[in-house]
């Protein structure tokens, strides 16, 4: 705040509020209220103090036009941890009032915009979400800040039930034209295998989850026969790419589905998808970010240079409490009375209370 600093230059000049006072013609009684935070200086006195300061005016008003990407990461991590404690109300307070602080910094925005996304229950009633990103939709030149902001503009609109809105921003989009594979065998042309290597291996590891994510939805448009030969494909594929180790996020959202298909027909295979679910979050929280593997080899780069870091946008604690959330469901209430069920119940709850603010 413009009156912390104030107080800090004043006193570190070895002045008192009454000389700072006599220097701008000016009361005690305000320089008072500008420390305090009751009232801001008009830009004559804040030039006159920044001269006086030997400070740009940027910095006597706390101005930022933008983080550093480790700065950035400390403040992802140091917001993640707060949030966790706070009403939604005080998240998106918090966050609005950070965004007017970097409203040119539009990987910080959009940082601020996810974690909001993570940490609250409903959007709708926040329209300057909207108006952010609409605002990075329309100035920025950075493609990566342009995709990943019109995706969560689509998230909320979705939130919002705007689907004629999402229909007209996307239906006319291009599908996917393997342009992955012109940049990976530029590389690859020029010698540069490892870069090769790593954009392909990002695709993949980037369009599993959402292949998993269309099988599961694609099963609600189909009959139950078509439905168990999806549900047989995506078992399969979670299987060849180890999923509840790879990425344990997807694999819970996926034996999650699965559960729910099994539970009228099958409980005890319900069960089990429910005990896969309960490993894979295991998983999880044993290495909570996101990772590669044995097969995955190429990929820490990317990960290194990911906006908000690999870490996920709410804590652990959250997380499992929202498990808990699926697992108590009424999708899955005609195996309440199950002890199997009852016993992975208590699993989770015992893993929630393992895992409070140490992630």
């Amino acid at each position: 705040m413009i009156g912390d600093t104030i107080f800090l230059e004043r006193t570190r000049l070895g002045m008192t509020q009454e000389k700072l006072s006599d220097y701008l013609h000016l009361t005690k009684a305000t320089i008072s209220k500008w420390e305090n935070n009751q009232a801001k200086p008009d830009i004559d006195y804040l030039i006159l103090l920044a001269k006086l300061f030997d400070m740009s005016l940027d910095d006597l008003v706390g101005f930022q036009k933008t983080l550093s990407d480790s700065e950035r990461s400390a403040l992802f991590h140091q917001l993640k941890k707060e949030m966790n404690h706070m009403s939604d109300d005080d998240v998106v307070k918090k966050a609005e009032e950070l965004s007017k602080q970097y409203i040119s910094d539009f990987k910080t925005l959009l940082i601020l915009i996810q974690l909001v996304l993570s940490n609250t229950k409903q959007v709708n009633n926040n329209p300057w979400l909207l108006d952010i990103l609409n605002r990075i939709i329309s100035k920025t030149t950075v493609e990566s800040d342009l995709q990943a902001a019109i995706m969560l503009k689509v998230v909320i609109l979705f939130q919002n039930k705007d689907y004629d809105e999402i229909i007209s921003l996307y239906q006319n989009r291009p599908y996917k034209l393997g342009e992955e594979l012109f940049l990976a065998n530029s590389f690859a042309a020029k010698g540069d295998i490892s870069q090769a290597k790593q954009v392909l291996q990002v695709e993949i590891y980037q369009q599993i989850p959402l292949i998993c994510q269309y099988l599961l939805n694609l099963t609600v448009y189909e009959s139950a026969n078509r439905q168990e030969l999806i549900f047989s494909r995506l078992e399969q594929l979670m299987a060849t790419f180890q999923l509840k180790s790879l990425h344990p996020n997807t694999a819970i959202s996926c034996y999650y589905g699965l559960a729910c298909h099994s539970v009228e027909y099958k409980p005890k295979q319900a069960i089990s998808y429910l005990k896969e679910l309960v490993e894979a979050t295991k998983n999880l929280l044993q290495q909570f970010q996101l990772h590669g593997d044995h097969f995955f080899d190429a990929i820490d780069p990317w990960l290194e240079e990911l906006p908000t870091g690999t870490q996920p946008p709410s804590s652990a604690q959250t997380l499992v409490e929202r498990i808990i959330g699926l697992v108590k469901s009424p999708n899955l209430q005609p195996l309440g009375a199950q002890k199997d069920f009852q016993d992975l119940l208590e699993d989770l709850e015992q893993l929630k209370k393992e895992n409070t603010d140490e992630h």
